[in-house]
């Protein structure tokens, strides 16, 4: 399937209903890739994509913008391309354009799509700059019988390919291993005495993300690590949402923050990829990282005589998932 099938790459030397049925197929598998609810009503029967909502915007003959009481159109001939009334408002009518227009509006002023920097689209007339466009083309009113304005239609599909980058705060999985504790002569022993290793996997809304060993130093001459915690692998996870299979995971990272007063935190990578400051994870073979547990090097610092923590966590953390391979209607 492509924008072809619907004409969409040459509107005007076609009849209105292929083009308009297009517009709205793109519209719904975008509405899909954010909205959970929409998902699943998209999802659970036969796996035709959003008929219902395609059959609300494309049949133009609704007594009010809508209502879901509809039966398909089978032919060019059973659909009237004509305006449909605004509710209870008989003096005012609302032509297709101008529903779609309204619909694709409420998608993009939801917040759920922008571009590939994270930056939100948060009108049509943004939207229709950000593909190239210097004005909106509006939406034309009055009895449309079997017009459609084509430039428009292209207008509107460029838009469409626009709608690829969704970015999240809380599109992930967590994976963090843990262990009781463990003493040694030096912070490197204590760490390789370390048995009990479990394994868990937070896939709240919010998983912390951190890797940190917690020591408190005896005065005999002895370590005792109390507390290790270390992130394994961080997953996408899309609670009830599309999937999308690209994406790029952005945090800054630093050393771990403890509560009370006393400790010395050290910033260490803990075996993992991840460096002081601002870090990019790209989304590969389901993962955006994969880095195991129990194999950090922990050096001594003859410094540190009190309580002392090593390690990372996650701040200011943001996900941008790429929609495009996802879509049947995409930019090629």
């Amino acid at each position: 399937m492509s924008w072809s099938d619907y004409h969409l790459d040459h509107p005007q030397f076609c009849t209105p209903l292929p083009v308009l049925r297009g517009l709205v197929s793109a519209l719904c598998e975008r509405r899909e890739a954010v909205d959970s609810g929409f998902h699943s009503s998209c999802t659970v029967s036969s796996g035709a994509r959003a008929a219902a909502y395609a059959h609300q915007l494309a049949d133009t003959v609704l007594l009010a913008a809508g209502v879901y009481s509809l039966s398909p159109k089978k032919t060019e001939d059973d659909c009237l391309f004509r305006p449909v009334g605004r509710g209870s408002d008989t003096s005012s009518s609302y032509t297709f354009m101008e529903h779609f227009d309204a619909e694709l509006e409420t998608l993009v002023e939801s917040g759920a799509y922008t571009d590939s920097s994270g930056a939100v689209y948060s009108s049509l007339e943004q939207l229709a700059s950000s593909a190239g466009y210097s004005a909106l083309i509006a939406p034309v009113g009055g009895v449309m019988e079997r017009c459609l304005n084509a430039g428009w239609a292209v207008q509107r599909r460029d838009m469409l390919c626009k709608l690829r980058y969704v970015q999240t705060e809380e599109g992930l999985a967590v994976e963090t291993a843990s262990a009781g504790n463990a003493s040694g002569s030096t912070p490197q022993s204590a760490y390789d005495n370390l048995s009990g290793w479990s394994v868990e996997t937070d896939s709240s809304f919010s998983p912390e993300i951190r890797c940190s060993e917690r020591y408190y130093y005896h005065s005999g001459g002895y370590w005792h690590l109390t507390d290790a915690n270390e992130t394994t692998r961080i997953l996408p996870a899309f609670h009830g949402v599309t999937a999308a299979s690209a994406g790029v995971l952005i945090f800054e990272a630093g050393a771990p923050e403890e509560y009370g007063s006393g400790w010395t935190c050290v910033f260490d990578p803990l075996g993992t990829t991840v460096s002081s400051g601002l870090n990019s994870l790209v989304l590969s073979g389901g993962v955006f990282a994969s880095w195991g547990y129990g194999s950090a090097t922990i050096p001594s610092d003859a410094s540190v005589t009190d309580n002392y923590s090593r390690g990372w966590e996650a701040r200011n953390v943001r996900i941008i998932y790429d929609y495009n391979t996802t879509f049947d209607f995409r930019e090629e």
